[in-house]
């Protein structure tokens, strides 16, 4: 099968859980609309709580994208937390079966 054809888009606006499988991570941007740092905290995990991978600063009225020739493997999830600020991060990323 196609692997571009599984890979999933998340956009989430708040803090929340993208994806509660493991998963790979091919892209990902935060994007900032506020007048401020805009930080977003990418967790391995549930919740807050698991290990962080990455954060994302955007400035305002700007983006951080990173994007992965390899994508990252995330073992328990994906989990953003929206730190300060912020309006949306975009992730692409593929769920393994588990």
């Amino acid at each position: 099968m196609d692997e571009a054809r599984l890979i999933a888009l998340g956009r989430p606006t708040a803090s929340g859980i993208v994806s509660s499988k493991p998963c790979f991570v091919y892209s990902i941007c935060g994007i900032g609309l506020a007048e401020a740092s805009n930080v977003y905290t990418i967790h391995d995990g549930h919740n807050a709580e698991g290990k962080v991978i990455m954060r994302l600063v955007a400035g305002s009225y700007a983006s951080d994208f990173r994007l992965y020739a390899s994508p990252l493997y995330f073992s328990k999830g994906i989990y953003v937390a929206f730190t300060t600020n912020g309006e949306e991060v975009s992730i692409q990323y593929l769920e393994l079966a588990g």
